[in-house]
């Protein structure tokens, strides 16, 4: 049992976490950070969006046949709908559970979409600041993207003396900040980073010199990242190379546009016609918005005795699964929107069901 890979074991904890609730499929979407309504509502009633984006690259060829490993091993076993944990698989994560050092903080779902940009950025300012201290001009970027490269353009300094200023306070912003992570993670950030004379290791580099797999190393590197934006309030460099990144309230693109025809008054029917959907389509909209926005106006929509009897049921019935709490209050006129959308704004930032 002890051959299974990170990402094996990453899964399986997962699992734990959602309870033998939810597919094989679902899993994998969070793992690789689809934003579809149905795996925002996932890691929002589970309570797991730290999961989400972890594993973007995993392909589905190779998560498939990861899974079937699992099974084979009599770890996991799966449906046509859903997964569930095995004697052996619950023994194997508790063991797990009881031994490994988790990063200091990770959340896919928050920074996800901001790690990369701003590791880009901020990979491209250290370079640039080493080889122009050095007098050295001569260097190929670690980073060529016109819109890196255009906001390190912006913020560059004129002078000699406020390149060494910059530099400084940087220096100063990163080592406080990795100085409270495990040594490995700093090590992992910090061997990352080019310099004059000096490139950056890649993931599987890493891997090699420590007792990682790469899957780890780039689990790690992604969690010392969303810990710098998780404190970059308190800097100066940092805070500008995650400037217009991180979003307060993370959206997907086509529920921004719901949201701004909500704002303007607009009813569900109204939305529906205007942007040529289907009224479902503009209710999952809305579940996303109430996982998101502690300002909701969930009263507009479910009454607040439906609303606590709902809350009621999922505790007593320990399920976040819609059927199961449908069925548990058959004497209330209530449906899966109502259920869906209450799960949601308690479930997501401002309450725990």
């Amino acid at each position: 049992m002890n051959n299974l890979s990170f990402r094996q074991t990453i899964f399986l904890y997962l699992l734990n976490q959602l309870d033998g609730e939810r597919s094989v499929n679902s899993i994998f979407h969070i793992l690789t950070g689809k934003k579809s309504s149905q795996t925002i509502q996932d890691i929002k009633w589970y309570n797991v969006t730290n999961y989400f984006h972890m594993f973007p690259y995993w392909k589905a060829s190779a998560f498939k046949e990861e899974t079937e490993d699992l099974s084979k091993k009599e770890l996991i076993h799966i449906d046509e709908k859903l997964v569930g944990m095995l004697p052996e698989g619950k023994l194997y994560i508790t063991n797990f559970a009881s031994t490994y050092e988790w990063p200091v903080f990770f959340n896919g779902w928050k920074y996800g979409q901001a790690e990369t940009p701003f590791w880009k950025r901020l990979a491209l300012l250290v370079q640039c600041l080493s080889y122009s201290l050095a007098g050295s001009r001569s260097f190929v970027p670690v980073f060529e993207e016109e819109d890196i490269q255009q906001w390190l353009k912006q913020i560059w300094p004129k002078t000699i003396d406020d390149k060494r200023k910059m530099a400084d306070v940087l220096f100063r912003e990163l080592i406080q900040l990795l100085e409270t992570l495990p040594d490995k993670d700093a090590f992992l950030f910090s061997y990352r980073l080019s310099g004059y004379r000096y490139t950056g290791l890649t993931l599987r580099q890493l891997s090699s010199m420590s007792v990682l797999e790469e899957d780890e190393c780039y689990f790690r590197f992604q969690a010392v990242i969303h810990y710098l934006l998780e404190h970059m309030a308190d800097t100066i460099y940092l805070k500008k190379a995650a400037e217009d990144l991180v979003e307060r309230r993370v959206l997907t693109s086509t529920t921004k546009k719901t949201l701004h025809y909500l704002n303007q008054g607009f009813t569900i029917e109204d939305i529906a016609n205007i942007r040529r959907l289907k009224r479902s389509t503009i209710e999952d909209h809305l579940v996303e918005i109430a996982s998101e926005d502690s300002g909701f106006a969930i009263h507009q929509y479910v009454p607040e005795t439906l609303q606590n009897v709902i809350i009621h049921t999922a505790k007593a019935e320990q399920t976040m699964r819609l059927k199961t709490i449908k069925e548990a209050i058959p004497d209330q006129e209530v449906d899966y929107y109502h259920i869906r959308l209450t799960l949601a704004y308690f479930g997501g930032n401002h309450g725990n069901t």
